[in-house]
Parts: structure tokens; sequence; C-alpha cells
């Protein structure tokens, strides 16, 4: 049997004391007037336990405050006048005080014994309220968790001030302080790491609410229009999205395979310059020039691609709906896309296939109340169907359904695919596209024995719309722009080919043209006829540089022995581009996993075959936490820190000092991969799919050393309160031994909201308790803020202080505010490239004025741009 825990009861016992240090302390202030000079900055009233004592102590203190002596008369009279000398015990227990007082040279230390005690039983006391909180369920947990740690916050914090020190001792630490900061050692507040931004800061100041701010993603966005495929199949422009507020689509992840995410922010980031690139393929995406995209090398920007140089895209989609259409509908949607007239009085159809007749005559008699009649066009034999209302019916019930499709009353040139294709599960998607290739679809063999696949339209959209949904099935389309004839005019058309081995075999088998069956034999035995090595889905030849790293020692001639080649003498080292089966041997020989992987990517490398400026546009962007990329208009594209690089050069200073990093966007991963990025350069992407080359190994491995040894910790709860900060920087704080030389918050208006519908008296409460808290932690506080895109719209476009969202809390708060601006962005021809100004806007201790850092945009890092005060 276990029996019941016992516990001590504390109800009975005395809380800690000690009166004869009280009394020793009161008997010296009695006898040597002078002795309360010594102690009076350390020891308050509330310290004594007998509530004589404070009262007789409070007389002394009174009687000094009016440059009196504190001898027994003087006090006894004090007392007596303001009416407690009978309450302490009268002018006998005075005098029994000065009796059992031999000196007061030790009054120092009995005053010492004296705060113990004291702050012993506030501890006691203070843990009598937190039991009592604990009981108390009308608050919620959090608050009564953060008045719990603040009380006993308070209690180890709240100790006496020192007393006073002679000048001469004062002088010589101010001596030496000022040598030190005369040789740039010293700053008077906690430095940047930045010498520029320290001269004119002194270093941030403990105590200090500071607000960095700028515009989202500083650039990276897309324009309004560009669409995105969502996990349902249905498409989307990135505004949409925006608006919406959530979306599953598609990222790239470490696998080189996609897959489905979900943005972490939405951003609206205003009107900005953005250019047009056009691939090989035909496939379009508008972006800003700094936006980057994905080549074998790693990410870069638009600004640093050139004509002819190979960006990623998906090569396959796989993403398909589940909202089935009847099965008639979906082929009369491929027939009147392709051959109908739908701007009579009666829907058309004109093809001269029998098969192709049926189906469609058979699938129009399924709508009720219609009947199909046939007509000769003028001079031809190719006839034409309309699908008319039977007499007894009011409304032609196929016209009702192209009304409700978007088609009724568009003509060839504004055809496009009604949204309810998308979301078609994949049997009806692969009918739509059968019956839609059978009207201005194509199969043939060349003369030269090669097989094509292709459509034609006039309606540039349908072509593009037609592009990515063969996407969905791995089917490979390369649009292109042709001048046809008609009646007598030359117009634009566009054409569909599909050359690729792979994506045809797919084609034939997964999706078909009906009607067209013999042509399609004949493709599909071509094929098997002949060897058929593709020329275009190659991986680029700056692969080699990978394969260089990845080789070592061993010689090509063993590395190609170990791939089963047949020609192992030369195998074009550096001079081809590979096939995927040949980079996937070589990787699989060289043990590299990465190297496979890419080999066996959901990628396609597509030529850049054009950029043109498309002057200035609304654009948006999505924050992706984990790849940090998305794909847009079927081309892979990216999204990306000034405060981390303070927050490193404080936690790596002399001393090395604690930084609590908030980070409400990203994630603690997110936040070590920049941190390592910056400190061994390489590039953050390359780091988190592991293409690292042979010769980074070494930097990488020093930068994690240094990296584990600083003091930076992170917290990556996401919608943090003010409150749930509090309690975890005063703790970090209690276990660094009261050092903190940092708390650093990303960013501001992701803090978790009181619930009220007034945004700027929300961020009122937040910044007024951030700065609340600077001050009860004695630590300064930068808190990253986005500024409005009311910027964008000025000639003008470097930040001002107006420019901050909810402007007025912030200004008002804030101690120093800093505004991160790159003219490179909106100016691509700047001579400032690769400089990032930083604004200080609003400085309570200083001048304001504006520092230049350089910025290396790949490892995501701010370095000074002048040299460190002293250095050669």
């Amino acid at each position: 049997m276990v029996s019941e825990p016992v516990f001590e009861s504390y109800s009975d016992r005395l809380p800690p004391q000690n009166v004869d240090a009280e009394e020793a302390i009161l008997g010296g202030i009695l006898l040597d007037p002078e002795a309360l000079g010594r102690i009076i900055d350390t020891l308050r009233p509330d310290a004594f336990y007998i509530s004589a004592h404070q009262e007789i102590y409070r007389a002394a203190l009174a009687l000094f405050a009016q440059g009196q002596p504190t001898d027994l008369m003087r006090v006894a009279t004090w007392l007596r006048d303001n009416g407690v000398l009978e309450k302490v015990g009268g002018q006998a227990r005075l005098i029994q005080l000065v009796d059992r007082t031999v000196s007061a040279v030790n009054v120092d230390q009995y005053a010492q014994l004296v705060n113990d005690k004291a702050l012993r039983r506030r501890l006691i006391k203070t843990g009598h309220e937190i039991a009592q909180m604990g009981y108390d369920t009308r608050e919620t947990l959090e608050t009564v968790v953060d008045q719990a740690e603040q009380q006993l916050f308070s209690v180890t914090q709240d100790r006496p001030t020192q007393g006073l020190s002679p000048t001469s001792e004062i002088l010589i630490t101010t001596f030496a302080d000022i040598e030190n900061r005369a040789e740039g050692l010293v700053l008077p507040g906690i430095p940047s790491g930045f010498y520029d931004l320290d001269a004119m800061t002194q270093g941030f100041q403990r105590s200090d609410l500071i607000i960095a701010a700028g515009r989202p993603s500083m650039g990276k966005c897309l324009s309004a229009a560009t669409e995105i495929v969502v996990e349902d199949g249905s498409v989307r422009t990135i505004e949409q999205i925006y608006s919406a507020q959530t979306a599953s689509l598609l990222t790239l992840g470490a696998d080189w395979q996609l897959k489905v995410t979900q943005p972490s922010a939405y951003i609206d980031d205003g009107l900005k310059p953005v250019f047009r690139v056009t691939t090989r393929l035909g496939r379009v995406v508008e972006t800003t020039l700094s936006h980057p995209f994905l080549t074998v090398e790693g990410w870069r920007s638009l600004g640093a691609l050139q004509v002819g140089q190979k960006i990623a895209v998906p090569r396959r989609l796989p993403v398909f709906g589940t909202k089935p259409l009847p099965e008639h509908q979906v082929k009369l949607l491929g027939y009147f896309i392709g051959d109908g007239t739908l701007t009579r009085t009666s829907p058309g159809f004109t093809n001269e296939n029998l098969a192709i007749q049926q189906d469609f005559t058979a699938a129009a008699l399924q709508f009720p109340g219609v009947r199909v009649t046939r007509q000769n066009a003028n001079g031809t034999r190719t006839p034409s169907f309309y699908v008319e209302t039977i007499r007894w019916m009011s409304q032609n019930a196929v016209t009702l359904w192209l009304q409700a499709q978007g088609l009724w009353g568009k003509s060839a040139h504004e055809k496009t695919i009604p949204a309810s294709v998308f979301t078609l599960p994949k049997p009806q998607l692969s009918t739509f596209l059968n019956r839609l290739f059978s009207t201005d679809g194509w199969a043939s063999v060349l003369t030269n024995g090669q097989s094509q696949l292709g459509f034609a339209t006039v309606c540039e959209r349908l072509a593009r719309q037609v592009q990515h949904l063969l996407l969905r099935f791995g089917v490979i389309a390369r649009l292109k722009s042709r001048s046809v004839e008609y009646q007598d005019q030359r117009r634009a058309g566009y054409q569909l080919d599909i050359t690729d081995a792979l994506s045809i075999k797919t084609f034939v088998d997964e999706i078909g043209i009906f009607g067209k069956e013999q042509a399609l034999e004949a493709v599909k035995s071509a094929l098997l006829n002949r060897r058929y090595p593709t020329n275009c889905d190659l991986i680029p030849v700056e692969i080699w540089e990978r394969l260089e790293q990845a080789r070592g020692q061993q010689s090509w001639r063993a590395v190609a022995t170990q791939a089963g080649f047949e020609n192992v003498s030369n195998i074009h080292v550096g001079k081809r581009s590979l096939s995927r089966e040949r980079l996937f041997a070589l990787a699989t020989a060289l043990e590299h996993e990465e190297l496979q992987h890419i080999a066996t990517s959901d990628i396609y490398w597509d030529g850049i075959v054009a950029i043109e400026p498309m002057g200035t546009q609304q654009v948006y962007d999505l924050t992706i936490s984990d790849t940090h990329n998305f794909v847009a208009n079927d081309i892979c594209v990216h999204n990306t820190s000034f405060v981390l690089n303070i927050a490193r050069n404080i936690a790596g200073g002399k001393p090395k000092l604690p930084v609590a990093v908030f980070s409400l966007e990203m994630s603690k991963e997110q936040l070590v991969y920049r941190l390592l990025s910056s400190e061994a350069r390489v590039e953050s992407g390359r780091l988190r799919g592991g293409r690292v080359a042979q010769q980074e190994w070494g930097p990488l491995g020093n930068a994690i050393n240094m990296l584990s040894e600083l003091p930076i910790y992170i917290d990556d709860t996401a919608g943090i309160s003010v409150t749930e900060m509090r309690s975890k920087a005063r703790r970090l704080q209690a276990e660094q031994g009261g050092a903190l030389g940092l708390v650093l918050i990303d960013y501001l208006q992701l803090m978790e909201s009181t619930g009220s519908d007034n945004r700027v008296q929300e961020l009122s409460k937040v910044t007024r308790s951030l700065k609340a808290l600077a001050r009860e932690l004695s630590v300064p506080i930068i808190a990253l803020s986005q500024l409005s895109r009311g910027v964008e719209s000025r000639t003008n476009k470097r930040p001002m202080m107006s420019d901050l969202r909810e402007s007025g809390a912030i200004e008002q708060d804030a101690d120093l505010i800093l505004m991160l601006y790159r003219d490179e962005y909106y100016n691509p021809d700047s001579p400032d490239r690769g400089i990032a100004e930083l604004i200080i806007t609003k400085h309570r201790n200083g001048p304001v004025g504006t520092v230049k850092l350089l910025f290396e945009q790949q490892y995501t890092r701010f370095r000074n741009l002048a040299k460190p005060p002293g250095a050669e």
C-alpha cells in the first residue's frame, strides 16, 4: 500500500527575520548620527520585520532629510510630534535600543542581514499570491502565468541602489572608458557591427524600441494577371489568391519533385516595373527584375540572367480536379471550342469526319428539347450541324448551357476553355482534349520518319490553356506563333508542336484523338520502329561542373566504366548537355543523391528567348515558408535580412551577448539556413537542396562551428503575443545571468491581436507594450515592420516615416526608426548596384541620416561599405 505524501505546513512558522540586527541598526543610528548615511541607500523602512522598528527608522530618515542629527532626543521628539511615540513603545523603548548597542561600526553588515531576511519574506508573500492566482479561474492561463512571472521577476530585480561613490573612483573608470572609445573599442550602447550605423547611433541603447522597416520581398513580385494552378485543378491569378488569402499550390521540394504547399503570407507590393520573360517552349511570365528563377547553378535574379540561359519549368503538373461533368457535355465542350459556330441564332458545328459528326450529334441530343439539323455551306461538301430548338420548347437548352460556360457569342478569336474544364477528373480531362484535338489537332509522320502531334488555333490564350492542360499529363508542347491565310488575308495563328518521344507516347496512350485513330497508329508505329533520341529534354551543360565536384580524384574513364557506358574514352566532358538517363547513370556511379534527384526531377530546362520591359504594373508576392518557391504561369519562381545580420553581429561581438529572436513568419530552421548561408557564403537555395560543392564543405563546417557557439535563441511560435514574449524573454535573461543583448521580432504586423476592429489602436497597444518590455528588461528591442505600398506611387521611391503601416503608434513609441532602400531594384541601371541604403528617419537621442551598406543578395547578407575604424 502506497502512503499519501506528507507536506510540511508553513502556516505556523515565523517568517524569516533578524530582530537583533534590526535593534543593532536602530541603536547605532541613535548613538552615531553618521551611521545612517552609510546605509540610507541600501536599507528601506519596509525591510524591517517589526513595525515599530519601521516607524523609528522612518523618523530617522525624516530628520536626516532635514539635515538634523538622529540622536535619541530628536528622534523621540519627532515620534511624539507625529503621534507614534507610544505606538513604538515610548521613550523607554528608544533608551533600551541605545543600551543594547555597543557600537555603530558594523551597521553596514547588519543592514545586509536585514535585507536578506526581507527578501525571503517577499518571496514567501509572492509565493502565496501566486498560489491564489492559480486557484482563480476567472483569468486566462496565459494572463496568470505572466502575472506570476512578473511578480517573481520584480522580487529578484528589485535590489537596493548602490550608495555614494567617491569621485576619484568614478574618474578612474571614466577615463579608461574614454580611452577605449577613442580607440573605437567601446560604444555607449550595444554595437550593431555596422560601423557607419554605430557612428550615428553610438550603438543601440538599452531600453530602446527600434523599428526596422522595408517593403515586403524588396520587389520580388509577379504581375497581377499571373496564373497559378491550385490543388483542386482550378487556375487563379495571383491577384485572386491575394484577395482570398488562401491557396494550396505547387512548389518544388528539396528532392526536385513537385508537391502541394500553402503560402504563409500574401503580399500586395503595389506598382512596380515588370519584365516579360519568354522561353523556347513559348511560356511567358511577367516579374520584377529582382525576381529569382531556378538555374542548374541555383536561384538567380532576372537581372542576372540573359537570353539563352536555361531556367526550370515543370515537365509535368500532377494536378487533376474532382468535379465531373456529364460525359456528353465534356465532349461538346471540345467540339464547340474547336469547330463550333457560336455567334448565330443556334449553336453550330462544322466537320467532315463521319465518326465525329455522329459523336457530336449523339452528345447534343442528350439535351432535352433540341434537334440536330444538317446544312451544307455554299459550294462546299463539308456539312454544318446546328442544334435547334423543337418548336414546343421556348429556349434552346444547349444555348443556355453555352451561356453558363461563358462560350456563347464568342468568335474563334475569343473562344477559351471554361473554368469547369480545369477541375475535371483525369479521365474526363482526357476526353475533353481528345475531342478538342479531333477538330483542330493532328498526328503525322514526317518524311524523315519523325513523329509529330500538333494543335492550331487563332486564339493565343486558348493555345496557352491547351499547353497547360497537356502538361498535367506530362506532355510537353512548344507554342509557336504563325501567320495564317484566311479569306484572302493574313492573320496571327498559334500552333502547339509535340515532338518529344516520351510526350508523344504519353499522348497516344492517355489522350488520343477521336476520329484520327489511323494517323495515331502510324505515329505509334514510327516510335516503335526506330530509335528515337530526344533532343529537347536535356540537362544543361553546366551540370558538368557539379559532376566534376562530385568526381573527386576518380578518372572520367573509371566513372564512365562504372556508369556502364559503351564508349569510356570520350564522354564529352563539359561539352554536351546530358540526357536524363546518362546523368542518372553518372550520378549513380558517383553515389551522388542530389544529382540523381536532378536526373529524375519534375523539371524541364527551358531556354530564355526574350526579356522585355512591360512598364509599371500592379504586382503581388506569396511567401512559401519551407521551399521559398512556387509554380506560376507554368514556370518555377522564387520568393526570399538586415536585422538577422545585426543579431549575428551582437551575438558574436565582444563580449558575446545573448540574442532572442521571435520569428512570426519563418520557421527556426529557415532562419538558421539564412544564418548559415550568410556565414559560409553558400547560396541558401543550394544549402536546402544539398547542392554543396566539394570546396564549400570546409567553409560550411567552419560556419556551423562558429554559429553553434553564438548565443542566439530562436522562437518561431506563430501569432505570439507580447505577454508570451515577455515571459520567454524574462526566462532567457534569468538563465543568462541577467545579460541580454537584443530582442528581435519578425515582424510587428504579425503579432497576435486583441481582436479589436481598430487596427491602429491594436498596434498602439503592441508598440507600447514592447517599449515597456524594453525598459523592464533593459535591452534594445528591434521590431521589423512593413511599409505601406504608398511609396510605390511616388517618383522618389525612398521610404519616409509616414510610409509605416499604422504609422501613428509606431512613430510615437519608437526611439529609432530605420528604413531599407535599394535603388537597384527600381532603377536597374543605377550606379548603386549591390548597395543598400539604411535611412534613419527618427532618432530620439541623436542625428538622422543615411548609411550605405553592401548587399549580397544570393547570401541575404549585408556588409560594411567602409572599413572598420583603425583598419588599414
